[in-house]
């Protein structure tokens, strides 16, 4: 069951850096005018860290191995939770 669900998780993993490296126009509505540039370069090195991790739990799954599950999930959690700050940080006031 757990390598289902990662490789589930690798597949929306990799999906999120897709659109994050080659669509950001919809994420760069959220910026100001003059932070545009440097939240594309912010959008896209997130977006290289999902393909990682969505490679990672390929690999994981592959492997089997509970702990190292654990560990992955850990860290995919402390990731998204740093971008979700850092977005919420950049993100346009009103």
């Amino acid at each position: 069951m757990i390598r289902i669900l990662l490789f589930l998780l690798a597949l929306i993993l990799l999906l999120c850096s897709y659109y994050l490296i080659k669509k950001p126009q919809g994420f760069l509505l959220l910026f100001s005018k003059e932070e545009q540039t440097e939240s594309l370069g912010f959008l896209r090195r997130f977006g290289s860290i999902y393909a990682v991790l969505g490679v990672m739990a390929i690999i994981i799954g592959i492997m089997n191995n509970r702990t190292y599950s654990m560990m992955y999930l850990i860290l995919l959690l402390v990731v998204a939770a740093v971008f979700a700050l850092l977005m919420g940080a950049k993100t346009k006031k009103d």
